[in-house]
Parts: structure tokens; C-alpha cells; sequence
């Protein structure tokens, strides 16, 4: 059976996990986020960060055989491709649930619930004890 302390003992370990935004203390690391774009078949890559920052480009050897305006463009459309990757990421990223307001119902529960459990204890402790001595309930 579970007693109203019990449950209000695990509703405070809830909520204080909950309340420190991690699992049991131990700090996770953060996914990183970034964009990832590609052009010309592959053979120009851009990775972009968040705050518009361009963390690598990579051009294959064999693009820098041909003319300068046709590798600058692939640039440009890897580069826009990884923004764009980028900006999903970061809304996937944020899209997390905010848990303000799960904790304020968890506490809601704690405050009003717990204590109403402890008098249906009490009532049901009261007419086991008299049922038990022969009385009425």
C-alpha cells in the first residue's frame, strides 16, 4: 500500500529533479546543434552554427580545377543549405516542453492532495480499528 507520506516523499524527489532541469544531479551534455550543407554532389560540404557562424567549409581538390564563379556559387548554395539546416535543428532544438507549469501542478498535487490522502488514511484507519474491536463502523 502506498502511504500519503510515500507519495509525497516522491513527489518532492520529482519535483526537485525536475526543478534542477537534469537527471539526478548529473549534467548531460547539450547536443550540439548546427546546420549541414552540401552542393556540387557532395564535394563542397558547410557546417553553420548557431549566431550565423560558419564552423568549417570543405572543398573537394578536384572543384578547384574548375573556374572560380562555378565554385563560388557551390559555396553559396552549400552555405545556404546549411543555414537552413541549421534554423530546423535550432527549432527542433527549442521545441523542447517547458516544464514550468508541470511543476507548479506537481506542487499543486503535493499541497492539496497529500494531505487529503492522510485523512482518508485516518478515516479508513479509524473504522478498521473499530470494525476490529466489534463496533460499528
Amino acid at each position: 500500500m502506498t502511504y500519503p507520506s510515500d507519495l509525497n516523499r516522491s513527489i518532492s524527489e520529482l519535483l526537485s529533479t525536475l526543478g534542477r532541469g537534469d537527471a539526478g544531479g548529473v549534467a548531460k551534455a547539450q547536443p550540439v546543434v548546427q546546420g549541414v550543407g552540401e552542393a556540387a554532389d557532395g564535394m563542397v560540404r558547410v557546417v553553420a552554427l548557431p549566431g550565423g557562424q560558419i564552423e568549417s567549409v570543405w572543398i573537394d581538390p578536384r572543384m578547384m580545377r574548375g573556374a572560380s564563379e562555378s565554385l563560388a556559387e557551390e559555396i553559396r548554395e552549400a552555405t545556404n543549405a546549411a543555414l537552413t539546416d541549421l534554423r530546423s535543428a535550432l527549432a527542433a532544438a527549442t521545441a523542447a516542453p517547458d516544464t514550468t507549469a508541470l511543476l507548479e501542478q506537481l506542487r499543486e498535487v503535493q499541497r492539496s492532495a497529500v494531505p487529503q490522502l492522510q485523512g482518508i488514511m485516518d478515516t479508513l484507519s479509524g473504522v478498521q480499528e473499530r470494525l476490529a474491536s466489534g463496533g460499528r463502523p
